[in-house]
């Protein structure tokens, strides 16, 4: 597991594995869990970026893939869990934000 910072845009760390970070795609904070190239994964992951994050919720839960350059640190108030209701609802905000048709 690489615990260094990684540099998306020159003087802009961001989160490394183990520390707290906000994604803004999903709207959630998460513990950044590992970083990859996308090239080093065998799924569709379907970033943008050309490296991806894996977080999960601080208290547990389901892990998600985020691009790594779009993560930031959490900004005051924005260190929250949702709670299932809402990551669901994330999803689905986030799918009809990128035209993903979705089940009726």
């Amino acid at each position: 597991m690489n615990h260094q910072l990684h540099q998306s845009q020159p003087n802009r760390p961001v989160p490394a594995p183990g520390q707290m970070a906000y994604d803004p795609v999903s709207d959630r904070t998460g513990v950044v869990q590992a970083v990859h190239s996308a090239a080093e994964l065998r799924f569709d992951h379907r970033m943008t970026g050309d490296r991806v994050a894996f977080l999960r919720p601080e208290r547990g839960g389901i892990e998600w893939t985020a691009d790594a350059a779009a993560l930031r640190f959490p900004a005051d108030g924005e260190r929250m869990e949702k709670g299932p209701c809402d990551a669901v609802e994330s999803a689905e905000a986030l799918a009809e934000r990128l035209g993903v048709p979705q089940e009726q």
